[in-house]
């Protein structure tokens, strides 16, 4: 379980205090040439992982359930389940890596760690058991940073820099910088949800790796001590975390972790004079030409400064420092493959990509913003329709008394005109105002807008009949309009209308 996931090869040593502090770590090989083919049609490539994806998520979360009872416990996610999720999170990774433009390279099918352009290395390591249990409660402000930043990254911005490989064939350097750190994010946030590691996600403006002009990686003994990736104090008290009996005779562990001590001491090459600026590709293709790998940093694990270039870049990958996680990582701790250039597993960011950074964050707050103003008329729009439906039942209270009282009306007149056509214009009105009322009442969608003005204008038709009925002077005439209008089928229709009206406000 001290093994960062990274490689099938090796036996690494014990676990040290230090590997409670281990982030999860994401190495990206720079931007690259695509094509524009697969670029085109990049989300139709990725259909067949995403199925694969969804059957594996679902057994991801029972092993994620099963790992909080065993971390509770034990204070250590169980073996198999940090092998199953660390190969999840490997396959997720490559998959949305090369979803949004990160690397041309299609993504292979397994659980494994594979040679390619982005690699995920993971070391599970003693978890707080307090930690475990309010795991969920402590991941809330990570999520909701996760959230803003996937609103800003890969919506509206993943849809530009689309258009920008497709019509340029290559992601900006700035770009692909800032859509990793994004990526890197994101990856570590399921990282920690998962309990491959006890370390909260950081890292989302990149590492603060000092790149002088002679100096290593990763000589930074205050930032090493902090995040635990150098001597810790107190680690020579603790039984088990010293030097071991055998540890001379495994090459890259001891004294020195992999991928977390400081370099092996050098002596200080003689000053140089600084060269002239490069442009990044320009660098590449010279560094190339020397005979190093591409997207590789320089054997030694140095980085030049070059006078002008923004903190932390270096003239072999712009935006990268070089190989090693502190140091040059051993063989048991996946150094970058020479096959795909991986840079290094430390993160720089120019201060144009931070600025993208900050721009992801704040096109994540407006969307999320306007998301929820979305969600607030929707909601809005379920209240209408309660309103509605109440109002409509109230402006019917009236029809339905006056038509049931309407026969004995009719009766109590015996026959005299004047009284029946009383009877009729007091049904007019009635129908009238409820006409009226329905048009007056504001409905929820266009469906149920359609439906009132159709009972509305039933309603106003027979409010005309009755109108005439009561306007009539003679029986004969009185007889005659009865039998002209088909006053029964003009009210039955009303009745047909406003139901149809209440059932669609009822599943509005």
């Amino acid at each position: 379980m001290s093994a960062y996931y990274a490689s099938p090869g090796g036996s690494p040593a014990a676990a040290t205090a230090q590997e409670e502090l281990a982030p999860v770590l994401v190495a990206f090989a720079g931007s690259a040439p695509q094509s524009r083919l697969t670029v085109l049609i990049r989300l139709l490539m990725v259909i067949p992982h995403l199925i694969v994806l969804w059957a594996l998520a679902i057994a991801a979360y029972v092993v994620v359930i099963i790992g909080w009872f065993g971390a509770l416990f034990t204070g250590r996610l169980p073996d198999f389940a940090a092998d199953y999720l660390a190969g999840f999170v490997r396959w997720q990774t490559r998959v949305f890596g090369y979803a949004i433009l990160l690397t041309d390279v299609y993504p292979p099918f397994t659980l494994d760690d594979a040679d390619y352009p982005i690699r995920v290395a993971v070391r599970p390591g003693r978890l707080n058991r307090l930690a475990v249990l309010f795991r969920f409660i402590l991941l809330i402000p990570a999520w909701i940073i996760e959230a803003v930043l996937s609103y800003g990254a890969f919506t509206l911005v993943q849809i530009v820099s689309w258009l920008i490989v497709l019509v340029t064939g290559r992601m900006p350097d700035s770009l692909y910088q800032a859509m990793a750190a994004a990526l890197r994010y994101q990856v570590r946030v399921i990282g920690f949800t998962f309990m491959l590691t006890s370390t909260y996600p950081w890292g989302l403006y990149g590492d603060l790796v000092p790149a002088g002009p002679t100096g290593p990686v990763g000589a930074q003994p205050e930032y090493e001590a902090q995040h635990g990736f150098g001597p810790q104090p107190g680690d020579e008290a603790q039984p088990g975390f010293g030097p071991q009996p055998g540890d001379e005779a495994q090459p890259g562990y001891g004294a020195q972790q992999p991928a977390y001590g400081a370099p092996e001491p050098q002596e200080a090459p003689e000053p140089q004079e600084a060269p002239e600026p490069l442009e990044p590709h320009e660098a590449q293709q010279a560094h190339e030409a020397q005979g190093a790998q591409p997207g590789y940093g320089d054997p030694q694990g140095w980085v030049t400064q070059t006078p002008g270039e923004p903190q932390g870049w270096s003239t072999q990958q712009p935006g990268y420092a070089q190989p090693g996680y502190g140091q040059q990582p051993q063989p048991e701790y996946a150094p970058p493959p020479a096959a795909t250039g991986l840079a290094s597993w430390w993160l720089v960011l120019s201060s144009r990509a931070k600025a993208l950074v900050t721009i992801f964050l704040v096109l994540g707050v407006l969307f999320a913003a306007a998301e929820g103003a979305l969600e607030a008329a929707v909601t809005s729009n379920t209240v209408t329709a309660a309103q509605a439906s109440s109002q409509l039942q109230a402006a019917a209270v009236p029809v339905n008394s006056v038509l049931s009282s309407y026969s004995a009306k009719v009766d109590a007149c015996n026959g005299q005109l004047s009284c029946v056509t009383a009877a009729d214009r007091t049904v007019s009105d009635t129908y009238s105002t409820f006409a009226t009322q329905v048009r007056s009442i504001s409905m929820p969608n266009a469906q149920t807008s359609a439906d009132a003005e159709s009972l509305a204008s039933s309603a106003s038709h027979v409010a005309s009949i009755f109108a005439s009925l009561g306007a009539a002077t003679s029986v004969t005439q009185y007889q005659n309009i009865a039998n002209s209008s088909g006053v029964q089928q003009a009210v039955s229709q009303v009745s047909q209308d406003y139901t149809t009206l209440a059932n669609h406000l009822t599943n509005s």
